[in-house]
């Protein structure tokens, strides 16, 4: 064991006397009482060292709740932090609660951080326990010896004030060791401006309020509507990536004052607005402030650039997607923020510059002078230099590499970028910069056309004036807009973000203003309002804004090309057809690339975005100046990519415009963007025609309404109720836009009005009614519609007897399994498949009459020969499309959403349908439809007759507990319930699915010991304890029409091929027999009861 110096034995001694004298005073708190001996230890060993340690003490700011005691400096620079506790304080974080834990998390990731109680200390570099000591004795006991038995405390003091910080290598390095930096920085500015407003309200100048006054000029300059937080947070980043940037341009940034950094990043104006921002930002930091900019500087003046970027393509590529993940992981997926792999943008660009040569007439492509290039969401500006990449290849190949250097200085003056973070924009500088010096490249005269600036906002709106220290930010603010709004740009290209439900957040683009249109306006459709909410996402609003910007900015139009690659929604979804007719009447020709064509949330290894689970397509869309006739639609062209990651990146490496693999895509104005059909799929009539009136399923809005068991509604029901407090009321209803407690609304049909809202209601719960909430799964919903957002009234008064309603999933791919499902009650709006919502086609309207197109159904009569109900056209539709060879055999043509019916034309093949069409209602309806004693179809009992060896039987008993999990024995084909077994279940029954959702797995999720389905409320969590004999009865019943079900798919398949081999009805044909199919909103209305 190493000896302890006398020097420390001494000074160990002489602190631990202080210590025990001011606790044993009792003058303030204990942690208090050893503030000024551990500063007196601190400074007694800097002075062994030959070192000049001083203590820069923290005010003790309750409110911030994050402030450490001491920011430690030595020779004058920051070298880390102290934080001290009570003697008798555990140090362990494991042990840490409330405003320890808290500043535990928020600390952990320093570079350097001591904390002690006295009697403990030890030793953290970024968040790693290095070195611990311990002092034996009782520092509250006065005169008790103090000892130090070894030499681990002398090792804590040297490495903690001898420390410098080691030399950052690699992008991992860097954000490891800045990020927590950074975080650090932002909670402090969010801490100040609280204390600001706080000191505003006690009769403080607002005026004379440093970070508050900073935050009203940001709005003013920059954005308009940031927030505080949001304001602290563009701080951090802006100061962390100015010094990075600083850093990258060979700035000793841990041996300059922020001023005098400022200065040279400004010099030349090769990084005017960072460098502007940076001092703007420091020049009135407080000293606890400086404190910590003074370790981020030192930090950031470790990075070694040049070890940091040798041996990679480019190094920057991860840079801020990796920061955020340190930083901010919330912020990140809030912000819709990853990198666009190379192989993506490098396609993007190539087949851009394909389009620029070969239909805009512009062989040089990028390069030409005619042509300029913006990327409006330009994050680390991965596009932008691809670009200058693929030209400086372009020139090496065409004219040799002597003249690279003049050719990528002519494009950089027309090569602009938008960001809206600070951060990514500083790291795009940075790589642009770079990347063009490498190519011996003349920067613009002001630097690189990069921006920061709000892509969507008002680009007409006059930049306020402000003082002259502001004006290198209002210039480049300016600048933006004359790009946004005056200057011609043939070509927008980019990975815009992709939040939803983004209504709000779409500024000019989404509302307009200074007396022009919104340019999304131009995506909407007359008649196709309810279906356009999906509009409100960020990723149209960039559509919107591009297009505008490209094909209709300038008064005499403008030629040009728009390239994104967004969620695939647009190409398919009822709510984009005025997008889709925008662009097939604006533009000359497009290509859709679907890089996702396995659907939602793929497996990880098949993402061209490992972090992205949507579905994704490249779309590029061009306009020529002339040959674009608006009465004719676009020529537009499909591809998809299909296998592993790799896989699809090879095949957009190869991938052109002239391939011969490019299918052609529906022609028809607002249809899908998919290719036609190689099948008589087109000719045959939607379902959706043949039935006119379709809506959405029952939509609460809330999990709790609805339960598997009648009396787990009448609890929870009682619970909400029986609340007093109004806050805690309005937690447990869920409110939302369309209810809370105080709503007044009518009642459903066929009940009594109640005059009573939510907070005054008393009475027991509404008898809970049946309805179908997945396939064949049948559950309770508490029929009131205080507790029901949109219940669908019209769906309530169409339950008439022997009723069906159609589940179709009409706006997404389907998968696997049957192309519609069937139901004898209500069905929820995720009733298909158990997400992505669908629509209801109830097979009678409310007031009883058939829900089909007029004339139809005299049109199949006069075919066949015969008279035809709906409820037989509503049969035959089930024996055709609702199995799962239905889906197989047209799998192509499915990817474009909604369900078509091949109608036969032979009499015997319909009435072969027919029968088969009623067998599997009765079964899929439990016996509430389609019910014919003479045919063995009693009503309401599915069940086989006892002889029966298909008959399923509950075997062995369900025990008192929930079950936790449910198995399959293929070889005894028992279906096992934890401990219950059903049987015999076949391997087809067990397998059945809906487009993935596995129907047995579906149904036992709602029932077992911790229920599936997403939490909405804490009534959510009120269930029962052991399943009840109905459950047991109802499981019978699923697996025995389960049964049913698998038994008639080899007769359904083979009238389907029947069908397909004989002549069918047209939809054309139809119509010209007098069939008229729904055109308009108006002529797909419910015709009601008046009765």
């Amino acid at each position: 064991m190493a000896s302890v110096p006398e020097w420390l034995e001494r000074a160990v001694a002489d602190f631990a006397r202080a210590c025990q004298e001011r606790l044993a005073g009792g003058a303030g708190g204990a942690e208090a009482a050893i503030r000024s001996p551990l500063e007196q230890l601190m400074r007694e060993a800097g002075a062994q060292f030959g070192l000049d340690v001083v203590m820069h003490g923290e005010a003790p700011l309750a409110d911030l709740g994050v402030r450490l005691d001491y920011a430690v400096r030595v020779n004058g620079a920051v070298t880390g932090y102290l934080e001290v506790k009570r003697p008798g304080t555990s140090l362990d974080p494991e042990g840490f609660r409330g405003h320890n834990h808290r500043q535990w998390n928020r600390l952990k990731k320093l570079p350097l951080l001591i904390y002690t109680n006295g009697n403990e200390w030890r030793l953290y570099k970024s968040g790693r326990l290095v070195e611990k000591a311990n002092l034996d004795g009782n520092l509250e006991a006065p005169g008790h010896p103090i000892l130090i038995s070894d030499s681990a405390l002398e090792r804590i003091l040297i490495d903690f004030l001898r420390w410098t910080p080691p030399p950052i290598v690699s992008v991992d390095d860097l954000v490891e060791t800045v990020a927590p930096l950074c975080r650090l920085l932002r909670q402090f500015v969010v801490d100040q401006m609280a204390l600001e407003k706080k000191a505003v309200r006690e009769g403080a100048d607002e005026w004379r309020q440093p970070f508050s006054g900073l935050a009203r000029d940001w709005r003013s300059l920059l954005f308009p509507t940031v927030s505080d937080t949001v304001f602290a947070d563009y701080y951090a980043q802006t100061l962390t990536f100015s010094l990075l940037l600083a850093r990258s341009e060979g700035i000793d940034v841990a041996g300059a004052d922020m001023n005098a950094i400022s200065v040279q990043l400004r010099a030349g104006q090769t990084h005017e607005l960072m460098g502007k921002a940076l001092q703007l930002l420091t020049e009135s930091a407080t000293d606890q402030l400086s404190d910590l900019l003074d370790l981020l500087r030192r930090v950031i003046g470790a990075v070694d650039w040049h070890r940091v970027r040798r041996g990679e393509r480019d190094a920057y590529l991860h840079l801020y997607e990796s920061f955020l993940n340190m930083y901010d992981p919330e912020l990140r997926q809030n912000s819709g923020v990853y990198y666009t792999p190379r192989e993506v943008v490098d396609s993007m660009v190539r087949l851009t510059g394909e389009i620029l040569a070969n239909r805009l007439n512009t062989p040089d492509k990028f390069l030409a002078p005619t042509v300029t290039t913006v990327d409006p969401a330009m994050g680390t500006g991965t596009y932008l230099h691809a670009i200058i990449e693929q030209t400086a290849q372009q020139v090496t190949d065409r004219q040799g590499p002597g003249s690279v250097p003049s050719a990528i200085s002519s494009l950089a003056e027309r090569l602009m970028g938008f960001e809206k973070q600070m951060g990514p924009y500083a790291v795009a500088e940075m790589r642009a910069v770079d990347l063009m010096r490498s190519y011996n490249a003349k920067l613009p005269q002001h630097g690189m056309h990069m921006y920061v600036t709000d892509t969507l906002d008002d680009p007409f709106v006059a930049v306020p004036s402000i003082a002259s220290a502001y004006e290198p930010i209002a210039r480049s603010r300016r600048r933006a807009n004359d790009v946004k709004g005056k200057i011609p740009v043939t070509v927008v290209i980019g990975n815009p973000p992709y939040r939803r439900a983004a209504e709000g957040q779409g500024g000019w683009a989404e509302s307009g203003g200074c007396g022009r249109r919104a340019p999304l306006d131009r995506f909407r459709m007359t008649g196709n309002g309810r279906m356009e909410y999906v509009l409100k996402s960020q990723y149209i609003y960039f559509w919107a804004w591009a297009t505008w910007k490209v094909f209709e900015s300038l008064d005499n139009g403008h030629h040009g090309v728009v390239a994104f690659i967004t969620p695939a929604g647009y190409l398919k979804g009822p709510g984009f057809k005025g997008m889709r007719r925008y662009l097939r009447q604006t533009c000359s020709e497009g290509w859709v690339i679907n890089v996702t064509p396995e659907g939602m949330e793929p497996d990880v290894s098949t993402r061209v975005f490992p972090g992205v689970r949507q579905t994704l397509a490249i779309g590029i869309f061009v306009r020529r100046r002339t040959g674009v006739d608006s009465d004719t639609p676009a020529d537009l062209y499909f591809s998809e990519v299909t296998g592993q990651r790799d896989d699809k990146y090879r095949r957009l490496k190869n991938i052109s415009i002239t391939d011969s693999s490019w299918r052609h895509i529906r022609n028809d104005w607002d249809a899908p963007f998919t290719p036609t059909s190689e099948s008589s799929w087109d000719d045959y009539p939607a379902l959706g025609d043949l039935f006119p009136w379709t809506t959405t399923g029952i939509t609460s809005n809330r999990r709790w309404v609805y339960a598997p068991s009648p009396d787990i509604l009448r609890r929870r029901w009682a619970v909400l109720v029986g609340e007093r407090n109004p806050t805690r009321k309005s937690v447990l209803l869920k409110r939302t836009v369309d209810r809370d407690i105080d709503s007044k609304v009518e009642p459903l049909n066929g009940y009594l009005p109640n005059p009573k809202n939510l907070r005054e209601e008393t009475e027991p719960c509404p008898e809970p009614r049946r309805v179908a909430y997945r396939f064949l799964d049948r559950q309770w919903i508490i029929p009131d519609r205080r507790v029901i957002d949109r219940p669908r009234p019209n769906l309530w008064a169409a339950e008439v007897r022997g009723q069906v309603f159609i589940s179709e999933q009409h706006s997404q791919p389907i998968g696997p399994g049957p192309a519609v499902t069937f139901a004898g009650l209500i069905p929820e709006t995720h009733h298909f498949k158990g997400s992505e919502g669908g629509r209801v086609i109830p097979m009678m309207h409310p007031d009883g009459s058939g829900n089909v197109a007029p004339s139809l159904l005299q049109a199949l009569g006069r075919e066949y020969g015969k008279s035809v109900s709906v409820e037989e056209l509503t049969a035959y539709i089930a024996a055709v499309v609702s199995h799962p060879l239905f889906t197989t055999r047209f799998l192509d043509e499915l990817q474009t959403p909604g369900v078509r019916v091949p109608i036969t034309r032979t009499s015997k093949l319909f009435d072969q349908a027919v029968h088969l069409g009623q067998e599997l209602l009765w079964a899929v309806t439990y016996g509430a439809t389609a019910a014919d004693i003479d045919q063995g179809r009693p009503p309401n009992a599915i069940a086989f007759s006892s002889g029966d060896a298909r008959r399923i039987v509950n075997v062995s008993s369900m025990g008192d507990r929930l079950p936790e999990h449910i198995s399959y024995d293929e070889a005894a084909q028992i279906v096992h319930v934890g401990k219950a077994g059903f049987g015999p279940v076949t391997r087809l029954m067990w397998d059945y699915s809906v487009s993935g959702m596995r129907v047995i797995k579906h149904w036992f999720g709602y029932r077992k010991a911790e229920p599936g389905g997403r939490r909405t409320s804490p009534l959510d969590d009120i269930y029962i304890d052991r399943w009840p004999y109905e459950w047991v009865q109802e499981f019978n019943e699923l697996l025995t029409a389960l049964r049913r079900i698998v038994d008639l798919e080899e007769a359904q398949a083979l009238t389907l091929e029947a069908i397909l081999n004989g002549p069918v009805i047209t939809a054309g044909e139809l119509a010209r027999a007098g069939v008229r199919f729904p055109r308009t909103d108006r002529e797909r209305q419910p015709r009601a009861n008046h009765m």
